[in-house]
């Protein structure tokens, strides 16, 4: 690693952990975590059987993480009886492939949408192994970390991101074929995704089929992926960053511009600070509004009406 890539790793990671230590939202209504759905039937597709048994972990500041997801489900954060208005979106929580940041990333995010008339859908979608042990898993999280803030990134997108991206794409028609069942619109149906759960949402949006395709999106903080050419259907995108977080100038200002070079409705916030990996976290920071901010963007849309 080059002495700039190490500087750059260095300052990433350590403004992952400040917002590992920050508070969670206090407006956030709790409500009972209902069932996971299998997204696939048997095995994902490429997938082997594994004896790895997906687990809970805390990380510093008490922040839960899932690890070692094989089998992807989804978890439904439906509204309230009366409130719904069809729209309905998949969250896709970030951890570098590594785990996922299931509760400031996921859950918080799913009832804060279900609390505004949302069908949320949390998807455990598959990363890579782990260490079953807890204490092994923290003290190799160091080196598991490392690629993730250097040089290697581009790398390790490109090696763990195709599979999650399948589990986001056969997600979405999952709720679309139980759209009746679950009183959402088929035609308002969108996927929003943090740091690696951004890449997803890249990928999903540039590659997909009539049933998979994201109506809108939203990529918070994304990792680095390989836009390329983007696609005449792509989807109206909201964007939220920080200008303190080393991954912003490779992750969500190139998924901006091409957004903006295809000529397709992009809506950027770039907050002075907030790190990495800020989600529902609370750090008196202006990345704190961010969720205000995609409510309002999603009103614009037309998606917090109610439709029949």
């Amino acid at each position: 690693m080059t002495t700039v890539a190490m500087k750059i790793g260095i300052r990433a990671f350590g403004a992952l952990l400040a917002v590992c230590a920050a508070g969670s939202r206090a407006d956030v209504p709790p409500v009972a975590e209902a069932a996971l759905i299998p997204v696939w039937r048997g095995l994902p597709p490429g997938a082997s059987a594994s004896d790895l048994k997906e687990q809970d972990t805390v990380m510093p500041g008490n922040d839960r993480v899932v690890r070692n997801v094989t089998r992807p489900t989804l978890q439904p954060f439906l509204p309230e009886a009366g409130t719904a208005n069809g729209t309905a979106i998949v969250v896709c929580p970030g951890g570098g492939f590594r785990y996922l940041s299931i509760d400031t990333e996921g859950l918080e995010v799913a009832r804060w949408l279900s609390a505004h008339g949302i069908a949320a859908f949390v998807l455990r979608y598959r990363v890579m192994p782990t260490p079953a042990d807890d204490g092994d898993f923290a003290g190799q999280l160091g080196a598991l970390l490392a690629p993730l803030f250097g040089p290697g990134i581009n790398d390790e997108m490109k090696r763990l991101g195709p599979p999650a991206i399948a589990d986001a794409q056969q997600a979405m028609r999952l709720v679309r074929r139980r759209a009746k069942e679950w009183h959402i619109a088929p035609d308002r149906v969108g996927i929003l995704g943090f740091s690696a759960g951004g890449v997803v949402v890249t990928g999903i949006s540039l590659q997909h089929d009539a049933k998979s395709r994201p109506d809108f999106a939203g990529a918070i903080y994304p990792g680095p992926w390989d836009i390329g050419k983007v696609p005449k259907d792509a989807p109206p995108l909201f964007i939220a960053a920080a200008s303190d977080d080393a991954l912003t100038e490779i992750g969500a200002k190139p998924l901006q511009a091409a957004w903006q070079q295809a000529g397709h409705p992009v809506e950027t916030h770039i907050y002075d600070r907030g790190g990495h990996g800020f989600g529902m976290k609370q750090q008196d920071s202006d990345s704190d509004h961010w969720i205000d901010q995609f409510g309002e963007w999603l009103d614009k849309q037309g998606l917090l009406k109610a439709k029949k």
